[in-house]
């Protein structure tokens, strides 16, 4: 894999959030007035960060990816997520190592929240994308959802969010990033599209998500903090996260997982950008 094709904005100006700050305070409206403000620019650093504009980086060929949130930041390793302010589960203390699926009515919620999320994300930038996508993972991990939307030439929206917390107050990761030159992955092969670690309320995140090939039938991560890590695969997409920092520099250095295939037999595959 290279990552001579992302396209990242870094901002290193920006203050940790203070938990304890509204979202309509003074402070957080100059912090989304400069984020909003910022053009896009190439860096090629291991550890791709924005708020609001353009962040963690996308490996598919000429491929960007945005990680959009709310109004108050928090600048960390490859992710920038919004943390909740009350209530909800921001110590992941409900977080499970094997997802689980969902009700039909959930499903449906969780999807049309990320949807939304993704329309207003990124200045509306991939709208039309979003508008056309299919969910193509809907998992959950105790109180947190995670949705990837897709579109069959390259387009992908992700948001992982605490589902426990107040409608207004929920904390959330998403990303979306399309590649102008996409081609679909090899049966065998994983492709990295997030890779990273972030922080919400103080605890860290890691997670990667990506394209898988249509003869990959499972993938796990064995971390060193929480052991087997077991993704969601789905239409083409992987999705796995954790609490911690295991992934910090996962994508500069690489990450083994285990991948199974359909004929019984087990490989490993390094995601990386």
């Amino acid at each position: 894999m290279t990552r001579n094709h992302s396209t990242d904005t870094l901002l290193r100006s920006l203050d940790a959030a203070d938990h304890s700050v509204s979202a309509g305070t003074q402070r957080a409206r100059t912090d989304l007035q400069r984020i909003l403000s910022t053009d896009p620019a190439p860096v090629f650093e291991k550890s791709p960060t924005a708020a609001q504009e353009y962040s963690a980086r996308r490996k598919s060929p000429a491929g960007r990816r945005v990680v959009f949130i709310g109004a108050v930041a928090v600048v960390a390793a490859g992710l920038v997520v919004l943390p909740s302010f009350s209530g909800g589960d921001p110590a992941f203390a409900t977080w499970t190592a094997v997802p689980s699926g969902m009700t039909e009515q959930d499903r449906a919620k969780a999807v049309e929240g990320c949807r939304e999320s993704q329309k207003r994300g990124a200045n509306g930038m991939y709208a039309h994308d979003v508008e056309k996508a299919e969910p193509a993972i809907a998992e959950r991990r105790g109180a947190w959802t995670t949705v990837i939307l897709a579109t069959s030439d390259g387009f992908s929206g992700m948001c992982i969010t605490d589902d426990s917390a107040n409608l207004f107050e929920r904390g959330m990761i998403g990303s979306a990033g399309k590649s102008t030159a996409y081609s679909n992955p090899g049966p065998r092969e994983l492709r990295a599209t997030d890779l990273g670690t972030g922080t919400v309320d103080a605890n860290s995140i890691s997670l990667a998500a990506g394209f898988a090939g249509s003869d990959v039938t499972a993938v796990s991560y064995q971390s060193p903090s929480r052991g087997e890590v077991t993704a969601t695969l789905s239409m083409g997409h992987f999705a796995l996260w954790l609490p911690g920092d295991d992934l910090q520099n996962a994508a500069s250095d690489g990450v083994e997982v285990e991948v199974t295939y359909h004929d019984g037999t087990v490989g490993t595959s390094t995601l990386s950008f």
